[in-house]
């Protein structure tokens, strides 16, 4: 049983989310303690820039590949789906790039916290393609085992990269493209050892291209929206207050991702499993594996949201160092809505799991909207960051109750205790039978 438990695709998925998170602090801690505020923020917000671009091809692309893939019945149609998700993302990065050049290299911004986004951005793009596919490969094969070797092999790259800066005395643009590289790197590797496909090419797949961008084109305009809701708060904050805030901001705002971990590498596994219920109209079940991934992950996070209420500071000077006092308060605010994280994401895996991504799309656009204007009317007022990380908390509550209203046919009325049951007590029914050897 310990067995089945430990080699499971959620345990592999959380292994890989769980050490690369870890992984991702130490680096963070890295260009925290090694760079400057301002330096910092300008790293923070390539990321910002660069993750906004790729969710827009991702969208576009991987949540369709992956759904589709994983209902697939023979070789033939997976080997198609796989040349055309190639042929799509590798034909939208060229446009993305093309519409993206005249403003990464010839728009005149006097705030340098986008310096490093406008002259990196593009280079990352076309760097990470490989690697990106891989991911998405692995994943739709639900080959979670060697999914988790590429992203731990990815994160401890970097960190050995990182350990050679602090004696090497990088520059940030060095740091930068090093990064990009390593990308690369590891997709080709991947690719030798056969892990990246490349799918069928020489046919027509012109179908399999429309079938996958109907279903992308509300994914797409999911997940940037998804990500713009995430990122709408440090490119405000950047514009009001400059890179330095960015900073401050972005520390607290990363520690919240540890609590996401677990719950990102449930929605993971848990995608291709519901698309299959939805597909055989298994309703019942499929009420029961929203209850029970929600209630346990409530359940887990909890000790991880009380560590960052009672020692918030302990936990910044860590990562940060004491130049980041400002973040510990943010910290705290941060924890309210990270509580909502869960049942707010599996919302999302139901709606795209049961080809529904218009009406995914219609609740974060709402989302975005309002935490776009509550972010303005707290910095109009004066609030600073900390009015910005409390109109995140409202925004996440609303997306829940709109998430809910969705899918009312599906889990029906509300109802904490099947969280509870379903989630929790099913948990700790479930330990409570492993054999102690």
């Amino acid at each position: 049983m310990i067995k089945k438990i430990l080699y499971s695709n959620t345990s592999w998925s959380l292994i890989s989310n769980g050490t690369t998170a870890l992984l991702g602090f130490v680096n963070l801690g890295f260009i925290a303690h090694q760079y400057s505020r301002d330096n910092a923020g300008k790293w923070f917000m390539l990321l910002t820039v660069y993750t906004l671009l790729e969710m827009l091809r991702s969208g576009w692309v991987q949540t369709p590949f992956v759904r589709y893939f994983a209902v697939s019945t023979n070789q033939e149609e997976k080997s198609r789906l796989t040349g055309a998700s190639w042929q799509l993302l590798l034909g939208f990065t060229i446009i993305m790039a093309t519409l993206a050049f005249p403003f990464m290299y010839f728009l005149k911004l006097d705030n340098g916290a986008f310096l490093l986004a406008k002259r990196f951005t593009i280079f990352w793009l076309f760097s990470a393609l490989p690697y990106q596919l891989l991911q998405w490969q692995l994943q739709a094969s639900q080959l979670f085992k060697k999914l988790a070797a590429v992203k731990i092999f990815f994160a401890a790259g970097f960190t050995i990269l990182l350990l050679f800066q602090v004696k090497l005395r990088f520059s940030i643009e060095t740091v930068v493209l090093l990064y990009g590289l390593l990308q690369f790197g590891i997709g080709m590797v991947g690719s030798i050892f056969g892990w990246l496909r490349f799918g069928t090419w020489k046919t027509n797949l012109q179908t399999e291209r429309r079938k996958l961008s109907a279903f992308g084109r509300y994914s797409m305009l999911t997940m940037v929206t998804s990500s713009l809701l995430r990122s709408s708060d440090q490119f405000i904050i950047a514009i009001w207050l400059g890179p330095a805030a960015v900073a401050v901001y972005s520390i607290p705002q990363k520690l919240i991702e540890a609590i996401e971990i677990p719950v990102r590498s449930f929605a993971s596994v848990t995608m291709p499993k519901a698309a299959s219920l939805f597909q055989h109209q298994k309703w019942e079940e499929l009420r029961y594996l929203f209850y029970r991934q929600c209630g346990f992950l409530t359940a887990l996070i909890f000790p991880m949201l009380a560590v960052f209420l009672i020692f918030p500071s302990h936990i910044v000077n860590l990562l940060g160092g004491g130049k980041y006092h400002e973040s510990v308060l943010l910290l705290q605010i941060f924890c309210f809505y990270a509580a909502l994280i869960p049942i707010d994401r599996f919302c999302g895996v139901l709606l795209d799991a049961g080809n529904r991504p218009r009406k995914n799309t219609i609740k974060v656009f709402i989302m975005l909207a309002a935490n776009v204007l509550l972010d303005v009317f707290a910095l109009w007022i004066g609030a600073g960051v900390y009015g910005v990380a409390a109109g995140s908390t409202i925004t996440f509550l609303l997306g829940v109750i709109i998430g809910w209203v969705q899918l009312k046919d599906i889990l029906e009325a509300f109802a904490i205790k099947l969280l509870w049951k379903h989630g929790v007590l099913a948990s700790i029914n479930l330990l409570k039978k492993i054999p102690a050897a």
